[in-house]
């Protein structure tokens, strides 16, 4: 395949990697934060001013007259959040992950009496593991540059960093005679890094180059300099005893206890060597010496997580293991930090109990934007931090918690006593949904409630330099829609037009929501007032961040059409109506390729903008090739064996990877269905043949060479007033036919068991109830037993006869689950059915659990 990279390479003239300079030498604090001005704003340079106050502690002053500036602060992070806050609430712009608005007014404004600002928290953290495979995995020193800048004027007080373990692993496992090749073998791709670092595989996507590691080395050093120039912790990778699955037949270490760690998703994890043993004091001070080698600081905090997602303890005693980390830990950085990951269960309580509370730290991974500020967990007196966790591997999607978010302060301000000691950002995926993260951040600010429509106009206004009445209206509606869901969920309502496509298809991948708990009907609303807004004041869409919010809003409107335009599609089908099944079916594809034309007029949403940083990380075709395939798979199959449980986890909307793998696969779907449609295939043999043709298409995208566009294309209000014009009539009629369901459809034609997929249903060992319903049919449906399997395991059942039809008899099930998922297994609920006078019933099948 290496010869399809000509292409690139005579494309890109086989440029030169940008050189990574020599970390900055140090500075003034006062300079530094001048250095942050010059960067972002370079109009303010000379008319803004910082001073230390040590006398000031947690407090930030800013004052001044207009032209002049004054920010006063304890210290250099204080100073740069304070001139953040003056951006955004005095000066009215705006930055954020979805484009800046950063044209400044002159004179600069000042606020009319110094105004004095303070924040409730001593921890602001920013990032999951996997934020950095699934955002940044190919990120160069120039994006790093801004992120940290955008860090640090929001308030951010930490952040983890992975850049760089490539080359402390390798110095780490040749250190202890273990054979270069195969070091290098142990090493990822940047793509797949972040769930090495957490220990559930090894080297996939590799090998790198010598070169390409050490240049993320440079990078990685560069990153931590910056940070703490700018008064931020980096957070290092610390040792927790993990070390290649064939270590001990490579390394002769006295002592040495290891214990096999399994499979994760189908991938050959890394062993554990046991923190008790007498070997692992040794590995940890190798460890310590090769991180100060790659990174030139000893370190402050250190993540690491033990048995994440799965992994098996073995005979360990894990209190006396969390001992054991930490001493090392503590003797190669003396009053450092032991960072850990409260997620699925971990940390336990014997974890817990071996670590010393004053050297410890755990982040709260928070999935639930409808009531992720209750029934929050604390951990036996260690301190821990509340982190969002909003979006799932990078997926683009309308999603957030704006109620939430709003009073999120009074409801954390009670956990102030019980160890809770910040906030965080931990999303997978962080280029999306501004509005969410816009409100987190002046969250930091207060635990005061927000009230939302104020804070929605001053929103616009920030983010836009006006304030249009249909903007806010639109903000308004989409706050109290889909930036409102109604319970826990992981992550944004997936589109089918990302999915595998099936007839009762509700998502895109395993683990992810299908929950429909919006209106179309809103998010068309808001479209049409955006571009009501847009047609009246041209200026508007000269801003960047309108541009992508007007796209991002059309995006879903169709992302949203899809999903019921194919039960049109299904409803011909079902009615052997073949040429209204052909119209049906240009209707739905037709609202894929309206998709990729309005993705394609801006720079955000282009599989081109991903892919050229990803090419930028190799200089030889070899290089370039390796960097494209893994930057591609992990968007589509994630392995490069037949797709399983990881298929589509990172899905994303983007202009060329909606054209070429998104809607081949739904025409291949169109394709076979109309052969059985008209005979000329049985269902076995057209199933079989979609599915052959769709995975050797799906396996080969990734090495298919091709390169994406960098630079938009189109008129981005010209494309959306075009596509929402043509779309308008079968919009209205979606909106009026839509109907509101909590449930999950049911076809008793489909055959026993019904099978439905529940993983987003189920998020906490408790008791269950499946409830079936009769919506349509002359038949009844009869249950016999109902039975809930994590994986292929059973898990729960209730077996007994139950009835529905115009009378309901028995036609609730309780199931009771004891433990909730020990590995990323997705949940089934599998009901044995029959018909009581036909196969003709459909209905829905809705699963609650008990409480909520």
């Amino acid at each position: 395949m290496i010869s399809r990279y000509a292409s690139i390479c005579s494309i890109l003239e086989l440029a030169a990697a940008p050189v990574i300079l020599a970390a900055p030498a140090d500075v003034s604090p006062v300079a530094a934060a001048e250095g942050v001005v010059e960067r972002v704003t370079p109009s303010a340079k000379g008319a803004v001013s910082f001073k230390l106050n040590p006398a000031l502690q947690n407090r930030i002053t800013i004052s001044g007259a207009p032209g002049s500036i004054r920010v006063e602060a304890s210290d250099v992070r204080r100073l740069i959040a304070g001139y953040g806050w003056y951006l955004k609430n005095i000066a009215k712009v705006h930055l954020s992950w979805n484009g800046n608005r950063l044209a400044l007014p002159s004179p600069l404004p000042a606020p009319a009496r110094p105004v004095t600002i303070e924040s409730p928290w001593k921890t602001v953290f920013a990032y999951n593991y996997c934020t950095l495979s699934y955002t940044a995995a190919f990120w160069d020193w120039k994006r790093w540059q801004q992120e940290i800048d955008f860090l640090a004027l929001n308030g951010f007080t930490h952040a983890l960093v992975t850049a760089g373990l490539e080359k402390t692993w390798e110095d780490f496992l040749i250190g202890l005679g273990y054979p270069r090749d195969k070091a290098i073998r142990f090493i990822p791709n940047p793509a797949f890094a972040a769930w090495w670092n957490m220990g559930n595989l090894e080297g996939h996507g590799g090998p790198l180059t010598q070169r390409q590691i050490d240049r993320m080395a440079q990078l990685g050093k560069r990153i931590v300099s910056r940070m703490e120039q700018l008064g931020m912790t980096p957070v290092l990778q610390g040792y927790v005893g993990f070390v290649p699955a064939d270590f001990a037949e490579n390394v002769r270490m006295k002592g040495l206890k290891l214990i096999p760690q399994g499979e994760w998703v189908n991938f050959k994890r890394p062993w554990i060597v046991d923190p008790t043993c007498e070997a692992f004091p040794k590995l940890a001070e190798n460890w310590y010496r090769s991180l100060r080698k790659v990174y030139g600081i000893s370190g402050k905090m250190f993540g690491g997580d033990l048995f994440h997602e799965g992994g098996s303890k073995g005979n360990i005693n894990v209190t006396q293991a969390a001992e054991a980390v930490q001493k090392a830990m503590q003797k190669a950085s003396p009053g450092s930090t032991w960072v850990i990951q409260a997620w699925g269960g971990n940390p336990s309580r014997e974890l817990l109990n071996g670590m010393d509370p004053k050297h410890a730290l755990v982040l709260q991974l928070t999935k639930d934007m409808a009531d992720g500020g209750k029934n929050l967990r604390t951990f036996d007196g260690i301190p821990w931090v509340w982190c969002e966790l909003s979006n799932f591997g990078g997926n683009t999607g309308m999603y957030g918690g704006i109620p939430l978010l709003s009073r999120l302060g009074s409801d954390l301000s009670a956990h102030m006593d019980k160890g809770l000691t910040g906030m965080g950002v931990l999303s997978e995926g962080l280029e999306t949904n501004p509005l969410h993260y816009a409100l987190f951040c002046d969250r930091l600010w207060t635990l005061e409630d927000i009230p939302v429509k104020e804070w929605l106009r001053q929103y616009a206004l920030q983010r836009y330099g006006k304030a249009p009445e249909s903007v806010v209206h639109a903000l308004g509606v989409l706050s109290s829609s889909i930036y409102s869901p109604v319970r826990s969920q992981e992550g944004c309502t997936e589109s089918i037009v990302c999915a595998r496509p099936a007839w009762n298809v509700r998502k895109a991948s395993t683990w992810s929501s299908g929950e429909r708990y919006y209106r179309l009907g809103d998010i068309v609303s808001a479209a049409r007032d955006y571009l009501k807004a847009a047609n009246e004041q041209p200026s508007l869409v000269k801003e960047e961040t309108f541009r992508y919010d007007l796209v991002d809003l059309v995006r879903q409107v169709l992302a949203d059409a899809a999903f019921y335009q194919l039960q049109r599609v299904r409803a011909a089908f079902d009615a052997r109506d073949v040429p209204g099944y052909k119209k049906q079916v240009q209707v739905f594809l037709s609202l894929i390729t309206d998709m990729d034309a309005v993705l394609a007029t801006d720079r955000q949403f282009l599989l081109g903008t991903w892919q050229e940083k990803a090419l930028n990380w190799g200089e030889t075709r070899q290089e370039k090739a390796l960097m494209d395939r893994s930057a591609k798979m992990l968007l589509t199959t994630w392995i490069d064996q037949a797709p399983r449980a990881l298929n589509d986890y990172s899905n994303r909307q983007w202009a060329g990877l909606v054209a070429d793998f998104y809607l081949p696969r739904w025409k291949n779907f169109f394709e076979s269905q109309l052969e059985l449609l008209t005979g000329k295939k049985d269902r076995a043999a057209a199933d079989a043949s979609f599915m052959d043709k769709t995975i050797q298409e799906e396996l080969a995208f990734a090495g298919n060479g091709k390169v994406y566009p960098v630079a938009p294309s189109g008129d981005v209000l010209a494309v959306a007033n075009r596509v929402m014009k043509a779309r308008q009539k079968v919009l209205d009629s979606l909106c009026r036919d839509e109907k509101y369901s909590s449930g999950l459809a049911w076809d008793l034609k489909q055959g026993s068991p019904l099978r439905f997929d529940v993983t987003d249903r189920v998020d906490a060992p408790g008791t269950y109830t499946a409830t079936f319903q009769w919506k349509g049919g002359p038949s009844a449906l009869k249950i016999h037993s109902v039975k809930l399997y994590e994986g292929d395991r059973e898990v729960a059942a209730d077996v007994h006869e139950g009835w529905t039809g115009v009378e309901n008899n028995g036609n609730s099930y309780t199931l009771v689950l004891k433990t909730y998922r020990t590995n990323l297994d997705s949940y089934m609920l599998k009901a044995e059915v029959s018909g009581a006078s036909g196969v003709d019933s459909q209905g829905e099948m809705i699963l609650k659990k008990n409480g909520n």
